[in-house]
């Protein structure tokens, strides 16, 4: 998976836990290097006087598909439309 393309953090937390150490998550999203996917990863790390512990976990879903699931699952929302006429044609 590339990692030089951006993302969106969609959360960030620290919690210091009183005998588990510190726990560190970020949970971002990214589209792949050819923009068909879109790819939501969950990243960990827990630090403990014993050492370091981290694992990644990303899922990934088609663009298409997940637009198609929207416009299937979502609430269709109400159409909105106009128009706009040439500045010389408005004034006549």
């Amino acid at each position: 998976m590339p990692r030089n393309s951006p993302s969106l953090m969609l959360e960030q937390r620290l919690v210091k836990r009183a005998n588990a150490g510190l726990h560190c998550s970020e949970t971002s999203l990214r589209l792949s290097e050819d923009e068909r996917e879109l790819i939501l990863s969950r990243y960990i790390e827990l630090y403990r006087p014993e050492g370091v512990e981290w694992v990644e976990r990303s899922h990934r879903v088609s663009v298409t598909a997940l637009l198609r699931w929207i416009i299937a699952q979502g609430e269709a929302l109400p159409v909105e439309q106009g128009q706009e006429l040439p500045a010389r044609q408005a004034m006549n």
